[in-house]
């Protein structure tokens, strides 16, 4: 399959198939009565509708921060985890085994402790220097970021390697056969193949990667989770009801980000589908 097959009239008009706006449907309708119910138990006194409401503005910001974050993580990650994973699969030793070391490490630490690696090392690092605090602060934010990345991008990279390596031998030499060189043959042919096979895992990772982002309170991020957790304390064990409404609201926001990412993965999905050789869907 070559990536010219995007152009064609048919397949850039899958995205408007009734199943692709069935689901996006489902997924606003699904959203939409999640919060009529809240409103209704709050109407019906179990909890203080104004309260909910008041949190919302917060809640928003977190969000918002949470979009930024995920904009860095998935692009960063998936691209180291693509360089990886075709590392894991290249003739080369040297290579194949720093690759193979890289998803060891990585792979074998949890997010949080990475998080927190790399955080106090970009402190300890940054300590006593002219630079201003202030940015200093940023840095190591940014940081736990990127070790976030570096994380998911193990996973990727062992998703990017399997999807190589499922693509037949044959075709690889038929392409040898009529002289087209191996590095040719590798985005030409192999790639775009490997590219549609991962696609659905790699989706999955995308999804975790996301609910991930939800540690980074931990030095400090104020996104999504951070500002609950700063919400909920406000609230204490005053208003316990209110702690379960924030998060309540806390959930229906990740959801709507999770199913926002894993819809354009599914978009694409579709733009590279083969007739007859559709990858089933879990």
């Amino acid at each position: 399959m070559s990536w010219s097959r995007l152009h064609h009239p048919r397949v850039a008009n899958r995205i408007f198939t009734w199943k692709a706006w069935s689901s996006i449907v489902l997924g606003v309708l699904g959203t939409y009565w999640a919060v009529v119910f809240l409103i209704g138990l709050g109407r019906l006194g179990l909890y203080r509708l104004s309260f909910a409401e008041s949190q919302v503005p917060a809640l928003l910001g977190g969000f918002y921060v949470s979009l930024e974050v995920v904009g860095v993580i998935i692009p960063l990650g998936f691209g180291i985890g693509f360089l990886i994973g075709w590392a894991r699969t290249t003739r080369v030793l040297i290579l194949r085994g720093l690759a193979a070391y890289y998803v060891d490490f990585f792979r074998s630490l949890p997010p949080i402790a990475l998080i927190f690696f790399a955080s106090l090392l970009g402190a300890l690092a940054l300590n006593n220097t002219t630079i201003n605090p202030y940015l200093v602060h940023d840095i190591t934010l940014w940081l736990g970021v990127v070790a976030l990345a570096f994380h998911t991008a193990a996973y990727q990279a062992e998703i990017v390697r399997a999807g190589i390596l499922s693509v037949p031998a044959g075709q690889t030499e038929a392409s040898d056969s009529v002289g087209i060189s191996k590095l040719r043959s590798m985005f030409v042919v192999v790639l775009p193949q490997a590219f549609r096979i991962s696609l659905p895992a790699l989706g999955n990772e995308f999804s975790s990667a996301i609910k991930d982002t939800s540690l980074l309170s931990v030095i400090g991020w104020f996104e999504l989770s951070g500002v609950a957790y700063s919400q909920v304390s406000q609230a204490g064990f005053v208003y316990l009801r209110g702690s379960l409404v924030i998060w309540f609201e806390v959930a229906m926001l990740y959801f709507v980000l999770t199913y926002l990412v894993t819809r354009v993965v599914r978009v694409i999905e579709d733009l590279f589908k083969v007739p007859g050789l559709e990858v089933t869907r879990l």
